[in-house]
């Protein structure tokens, strides 16, 4: 099985333990320790020599992005899948995701996902553009459904990612995953630069990954921090990767989330309107 398969984890020993028994034994596996404790440390490392597993540890945590560009640098196959360490891997799923990569027009390949619980998750966008951020600030995407930021994953501009698969050059022909964030909107822009390169997007339907969505996140943040962090790095990105018709529909989506966080008045849309205002002006 020519893969590579790169497992990012940070305090969180079981979880891992449980991804990387789930991964096929024929492909080669990177566990990324992102700077957990000692005692994490000695757990991970004894557990990768035993599975005949490559353990790397970055020293620091180094956030999502550097994290999995840390992990593909000790790969040798030519293809690689960048896995959260949070999820298990239901049978044949990997040869599926690695079976759609044949497809030269293909640039990256992603799995349906469900939570533990077996209920579907699997979560697409469309990337922010002048339609999209003023139909979210006037309403109008509660009616028209495409111009909503949510699309069904077979119409999606991008997918999030915790499992995805590329070719080795794809990855390198984009430059690996974007690290100008610390953690969220990795996957948006990973799937932006994709597409630049004129390749589109797999969704693989019947290649199934269990996701325990934010596990890490969970134990480190509030819901509300989650929400705020999410939100700010959604704007950033969307800011950034469109230019100046990124900024101008940013700023009308933006405009759409403080109507909505004035009416809701929750704390969780206050978290949002917070993230939003913050991605505008982040540098």
């Amino acid at each position: 099985m020519d893969v590579s398969i790169v497992v990012l984890a940070w305090e969180d020993f079981h979880r891992t333990r449980a991804c990387v028994l789930s991964l096929p034994a024929e492909a080669e596996i990177v566990v990324v320790d992102n700077g957990s404790s000692a005692e994490i440390r000695q757990a991970l490392s004894e557990f990768c020599a035993q599975q005949g597993v490559t353990y790397v540890q970055s020293g620091s945590n180094l956030g999502y992005a550097r994290g999995m560009n840390l992990g593909v640098r000790h790969t040798s196959r030519a293809n690689v899948i960048l896995s959260n360490n949070d999820i298990v891997v239901h049978d044949d799923a990997v040869a599926r995701l690695l079976a759609a990569l044949e497809d030269p027009e293909v640039g990256a390949a992603f799995p349906a996902v469900v939570t533990p619980e077996g209920v579907p998750q699997t979560e697409g966008g469309r990337f922010l553009t002048m339609g999209v951020g003023l139909g979210h600030a006037t309403g109008l995407s509660l009616v028209v459904p495409r111009l909503r930021i949510v699309a069904p994953p077979e119409q999606a501009d991008w997918l999030t990612g915790p499992f995805v698969a590329l070719r080795r050059s794809t990855f390198d022909a984009v430059g690996g995953v974007d690290e100008t964030s610390f953690f969220y909107s990795e996957d948006m822009r990973l799937c932006w630069a994709v597409r630049r390169q004129g390749k589109r997007l797999a969704y693989v339907a019947d290649a199934v990954i269990m996701h325990e969505d934010d596990a890490t996140a969970k134990r480190r943040w509030s819901a509300e921090e989650i929400s705020e962090r999410r939100t700010r790095e959604f704007i950033r990105a969307s800011r950034d990767l469109g230019g100046r018709r990124g900024r101008v529909a940013a700023t009308a989506y933006v405009c759409g989330i403080l109507l909505r966080a004035a009416v809701g008045r929750d704390s969780v849309r206050r978290a949002i309107a917070r993230g939003a205002v913050a991605g505008l002006r982040a540098s």
